[in-house]
């Protein structure tokens, strides 16, 4: 996991840039509907430490160092199925989310046996069966030492992804053994 800060006080988040520069701020949730009922999003972008004062006291702010990434990868795990894609942006977009999601490009990528045995163990430790999991790869995604955690996201969104029918199917299957044994888990 990368470095990273959440704080309300200017002069950490200057100490934390200045420690762990170029650094990307990231929200912890989407903009208010507008008056046409329209939600909006604020996307992990760079932020420059100068821009840095007093209205960082408002509320807590979620600092990251940027990783030096070669591609994103989502890794949605559903109960002991594992369905990773590397997903890339036509433009080469810090974020990829912020852009149109039909432009996006997926590839299938192997998670390697630590991370996939680490996933699961995240998620166990939750109670959860299911988790989407974000990670930046910093090589070929061959190694361990390539996935770098960003976050992982208990009711993330993957009907968009190429393998959504299987994961689809991944989660009949769990519905259906975990009330076949007399309720849900």
């Amino acid at each position: 996991m990368p470095p990273t800060l959440v704080t309300n006080d200017v002069e950490q988040a200057g100490k934390f840039a200045a420690e762990h520069g170029p650094v990307i701020y990231k929200t912890f949730r989407g903009l208010p509907r507008d008056e046409d009922g329209h939600t909006g999003a604020i996307w992990a972008q760079r932020v420059d430490p100068e821009s840095f004062d007093d209205s960082l006291a408002v509320t807590a702010h979620l600092f990251q160092a940027e990783i030096p990434k070669t591609g994103d990868v989502r890794v949605t795990v559903v109960g002991r199925r594992v369905f990773a894609q590397q997903i890339a942006a036509p433009d080469g977009a810090l974020d990829w989310r912020r852009g149109d999601w039909g432009q996006l490009l997926h590839a299938p990528i192997t998670v390697p046996t630590p991370i996939e045995a680490a996933l699961h163990s995240y998620l166990s430790a939750f109670g959860l069966v299911f988790g989407c999991f974000d990670f930046a790869l910093t090589g070929d995604g061959r190694e361990p030492d390539d996935w770098v955690f960003i976050e992982c996201n208990p009711n993330g969104q993957w009907g968009w992804l190429p393998d959504a029918g299987d994961i689809t199917t991944a989660f009949a299957d769990i519905l259906s053994t975990s009330t076949e044994g007399g309720g849900a888990r």
